[in-house]
């Protein structure tokens, strides 16, 4: 991989975001329901946990990731650069890899905003600084994992829109699956719940620091990116 052309493109696609009303609409309102939620917290149960935040905000960000990721390669697709890409000296996994790590420094940004209820709690109290690490790395590889397949539905339509729809799809279904396992029985069932996003989460945001679900969600990002790169190539042959 070419480092240097890899952060170029990196930071191509960050200045995009920043160039964008959508990107600022984004922020805002990630900032909004994320201070709404934290303030609610802390004045009804005064208790000095990120928890709460983290278990509604993740919520938010199930449906904030398609109109980060819906342009990452749609984008490029429709202006006309996406072959002058695939042509140039960068190859399939530079592109991508920098595509996603232009989503991840702009979701950055955004979780630059839960350091400052870090910083209020630890003014006013005395949490736990253990679970609130868990509670932070669950909530990075789970994002982490959204716009891998973020990114992987933008590589499949150059319609923005359908892009969307498609990362809505795959990101709900993720969502939801484990709550068909809990109603089959026997192994079916039991790889319907291991493929939930909710049941990994759910230990980390307990303070729970498990490596299986650290795995899990790596295994996401990784098959999110080779499929990227897979699309990609299918569509340059």
């Amino acid at each position: 991989m070419n480092a240097r052309k890899i952060v170029a493109l990196v930071k191509k696609d960050l200045t995009q975001y920043f160039a964008s009303p959508m990107g600022y609409l984004v922020l805002a309102v990630y900032f909004l329901v994320g201070g709404f939620f934290f303030w609610l917290i802390a004045v009804q149960s005064r208790n000095a946990s990120m928890i709460p935040v983290f278990q509604n905000t993740i919520i938010l960000l199930l449906f904030i990731t398609p109109m980060i990721t819906m342009r990452l390669w749609s984008e490029e697709e429709k202006s006309g650069t996406a072959e002058l890409l695939c042509t140039s000296p960068l190859t399939l996994w530079d592109i991508v890899v920098a595509k996603y790590l232009a989503a991840m420094a702009f979701f950055g940004a955004m979780l630059a905003s839960t350091l400052v209820y870090l910083i209020v709690m630890l003014s006013v109290g005395n949490p736990d600084l253990g679970p609130v690490v868990a509670n932070y790395l669950g909530y990075i590889l789970a994002a982490g994992a959204f716009f891998s397949l973020g990114l992987l539905a933008s590589t499949l339509s150059e319609n923005q829109i359908v892009s969307a729809v498609i990362a809505y799809g795959m990101l709900l279904m993720l969502w939801v699956i484990g709550a068909a396992g809990g109603n089959v029985q026997g192994p079916l069932g039991d790889f319907l719940k291991y493929i939930s996003v909710f049941e990994h989460l759910d230990d980390f945001f307990k303070g729970v620091l498990d490596l299986t679900h650290v795995f899990y969600f790596l295994s996401i990002i990784f098959v999110g990116l080779f499929l990227s790169v897979k699309v990609l190539e299918s569509k340059r042959t």
